[in-house]
């Protein structure tokens, strides 16, 4: 029990701590603080004695999901991000149809070698597409058992982990290598996405009130609907169907606090999924799942890079949308920082905050498509 406590304790203000500490160090263009929290949850599963109880992570990971979910959706602009340039939302767009293609064909390839590739598709499509959170949100949906979450997160945060380095490290380079070069100003003054002027302890309880209230009426319409709450898959997508018209009113989008709010839930869903990740019995075991996760990562990269070659899509903004659909608005600041375009940050968080909104609706729509066709 003390071990319990003391651990849910790490998960809530570790963040805090390794936030300061980022910030204090001069690291968040290159160690942000997702990455790091990840780190220290990993290390502390692998590298420490300390007796770590999954049932509590695994709680503590979909609870912080749900959550936070809505509360970074109250501040997307929708309409903004239509203005964009058309480039960003015709690339974001590709790099979702590569995932899509890439997952279907993964399926099919593997589905003689693991079990429920239908499932690890959709939860795949999600991350891809908006996020860890939402490969999460989608395997709640499509009731995943809780060895494949842990599996499949471990797998995601090793390829995952590959492709961020080489994204803040030669991607800029490689991809310039036939893809064309940023035309504008690339150091052209960041527009203010995100409200920060107002943030205030009410507006946050607002926002969470808001969140719960949401919850509630989700959890009833399903009740009262199907008779029955063992529907996790139409909780979730009718949670982000209210989050995102929540979005449109003004005042719910200008709620100081709610991003802040939700970007420190993912900060503690990042240790506590970090905590789950035995890399050992992952490396023993789970090598195939890594293959998976590796084909269906590298495959929809390439046709994102490809679509963009065949439509003269530069590489910059080929970088930041890919970042934003494989690692959601946490990470853009860091690529842009590496790529030295700070002209492509509002679209770039812009874009992820709409993969998130978008990524369980597809993502639960390619699992149950692939469920029938590769089980029938």
């Amino acid at each position: 029990m003390i071990y319990a406590v003391f651990q849910a304790m790490l998960i809530c203000v570790l963040p805090y701590f390794l936030t300061r500490l980022t910030k204090r160090m001069g690291t968040e263009s290159w160690l942000s603080p997702v990455v790091l929290c990840y780190i220290v949850g990993i290390g502390m599963r692998n590298l420490t004695p300390f007796p770590l109880d999954d049932g509590l992570s695994m709680h503590f990971t979909q609870g912080t999901i749900i959550l936070a979910i809505p509360l970074l959706l109250y501040s997307t602009d929708f309409v903004a991000w239509l203005r964009l340039a058309k480039t960003t939302i015709l690339s974001f767009g590709l790099m979702a149809a590569g995932t899509i293609i890439s997952v279907t064909l993964s399926a099919w390839l593997f589905n003689k070698m693991l079990p429920d590739t239908w499932l690890l598709s959709g939860m795949l499509t999600g991350v891809f597409i908006g996020g860890t959170p939402n490969m999460n949100a989608v395997g709640i949906a499509l009731e995943a058992s809780n060895e494949t979450f842990v599996q499949l997160n471990a797998a995601e945060i090793a390829c995952g982990g590959v492709y961020l380095v080489f994204l803040t490290s030669v991607a800029h380079r490689f991809f310039g290598l036939f893809l064309p070069d940023f035309q504008g100003d690339k150091h052209a003054g960041v527009d203010e996405f995100l409200p920060k002027n107002n943030f205030s302890w009410a507006a946050i309880l607002k926002a969470v009130g808001l969140t719960l209230l949401l919850a509630g009426i989700s959890i009833l319409v399903v009740k009262l609907t199907t008779g029955s709450l063992d529907k996790p898959g139409l909780i979730i997508l009718l949670l982000s169907a209210l989050s995102v018209g929540a979005s449109f009113f003004e005042k719910i989008r200008n709620l100081g606090g709610a991003y802040e709010s939700g970007k420190y839930l993912l900060l503690m869903f990042s240790i506590a999924i970090g905590m789950m990740a035995d890399f050992t019995e992952i490396f023993a075991n789970g090598w195939l799942l890594i293959g998976f996760c590796a084909v269906v990562m590298l495959v929809a990269v390439a046709l994102h890079a490809v679509f963009c070659r065949l439509l003269n899509i530069d590489r910059d903004t080929m970088i930041i949308t890919s970042t934003a659909g494989l690692y959601g608005p946490p990470f853009i600041g860091q690529v842009a920082a590496v790529i030295k375009n700070r002209s492509l940050v509002f679209s770039g968080i812009a874009t992820g905050l709409v993969g998130i909104a978008a990524a369980n609706f597809i993502g639960v729509a390619v699992g149950n498509l692939l469920k029938a066709w590769l089980t029938k």
